[in-house]
């Protein structure tokens, strides 16, 4: 990926953090707040702004369908573009309960893609000034204003009982929902971080080990997906153990290396009868 556009996709998201995002936090009026698909499914004005302001800056870039959460929201219609020869996608405030809450776990993502597979990726951290940043076959990095740094799992982890994350049985139908979610609550590092962006970037720096998601979104997912890759980290489809792509909904897990994420499927994932 060139570092041309690489700095441009960082620069954007650092303005649209500074002026239609921190100027939000700790300041919503119930007016700013309202639901998608349910009640807990919430979106702030910050998030609307973000996006649209964000998606014909994007596209000045590299003209290809903008891929938005809240786009799609409105207009389902816009994910039938996850594939094309290339798209972006956006997650303007990925964590919003935390963001609405005053909790500090949210971030903004934005990822490229070519064909549905994950090219770049930039996982922005508004409150800190940390972009974790990756590239297809480039390795992942963290960018402050005084660093850059090599991003790299922790693969000494190992066991599950001692391994940190989170995951959520989301979408998931029974009897596998029941037992993802007894296992996951079983475990002693699991917790629940509110953004599957500050997660990933947490694997990405060797701060957790497992992230498990029962549904997937291209907003969501393809940057995740990217920079724990890149950082070394083995992801993929958990029922097929097959590459994330964009198009595909299913549950999700990334862990620091193989034999972890065999140990989790076989641990919190498998029915008897499979």
């Amino acid at each position: 990926m060139a570092d041309a556009l690489a700095d441009e996709v960082a620069n954007l998201l650092r303005e649209v953090g500074d002026t239609l995002i921190l100027p939000r936090y700790g300041a919503l009026e119930e007016s700013d707040i309202d639901t998608k698909s349910g009640p807990t499914d919430l979106v702030t004005i910050a998030d609307k702004e973000a996006e649209l302001w964000l998606t014909p800056r994007l596209r000045a870039l590299v003209d290809c369908p903008v891929i938005g959460e809240e786009a799609c929201a409105a207009a389902p219609e816009i994910l039938k573009a996850v594939c094309d020869a290339r798209a972006w996608t956006v997650d303007p405030v990925d964590g919003t309960s935390n963001f609405v809450q005053g909790n500090d776990r949210f971030c903004s993502m934005i990822a490229l893609l070519e064909r549905g597979v994950p090219v770049a990726s930039w996982i922005w951290m508004p409150l800190t000034g940390e972009l974790f940043y990756a590239a297809k076959g480039e390795g992942a990095r963290l960018v402050t204003a005084k660093s850059r740094q090599a991003l790299g799992v922790d693969q000494g982890a190992g066991d599950l009982q001692a391994m940190r994350g989170g995951g959520n049985a989301l979408g998931m139908s029974e009897p596998r929902r029941t037992k993802v979610r007894t296992e996951l609550r079983s475990l002693p590092g699991r917790r629940f971080p509110g953004s599957s962006g500050v997660l990933g970037a947490e694997i990405a720096r060797g701060d957790s080990h497992f992230l498990f998601h029962g549904k997937c979104t291209a907003w969501d997912h393809a940057p995740v997906d990217l920079l724990c890759r890149e950082a070394g980290a083995f992801a993929a489809m958990i029922a097929d153990e097959q590459p994330f792509t964009a198009d595909r909904t299913e549950p999700f897990l990334v862990t620091p290396t193989r034999r972890d994420w065999h140990d989790f499927r076989d641990t919190v994932w498998k029915l008897p009868s499979d």
